[in-house]
């Protein structure tokens, strides 16, 4: 794996069915926007872009400057970005768990979006 993480195919990631987290994509993209849910409580619920890894850490930096090593499970991926590069996050806390989970652009427009995290939804 790289230590600093970019792809060729210049684009952000959006939350998928497969890729909810930082950790779950194989290529990171420095720029990628996330949202952090970690264990610093001043900056959970903030977003941030991804810089780095450092060691087995994700390195994110927030608007302000400041820079942060969160595990990339803690790390949201965006539900959906504009053509102008602004991520727009649909974070839903599961009914079942408690866990916060970023929604998919397709259960986001759905009639009826989930209310279950998909750990929860696939037990």
């Amino acid at each position: 794996m790289p230590i600093a993480g970019t792809s060729s195919s210049g684009q952000f990631s959006c939350a998928t069915s497969d890729h909810r987290t930082l950790r779950d994509l194989r290529i990171k993209r420095k720029g990628q926007p996330v949202f952090v849910i970690g264990h610093l409580i001043d900056r959970k619920g903030q977003e941030a872009t991804f810089e780095v890894f450092n060691d087995r850490l994700a390195v994110v930096k927030f608007p302000d400057g400041v820079a942060v090593g969160y595990d990339p499970f803690e790390l949201l991926l965006p539900t959906d970005i504009d053509p102008d590069g602004v991520a727009y996050f649909e974070i839903r806390g599961c009914a079942i768990c408690g866990q916060l989970f970023p929604l998919t652009g397709e259960e986001c427009d759905a009639p009826q979006e989930p209310t279950a995290c998909p750990d929860c939804r696939d037990q």
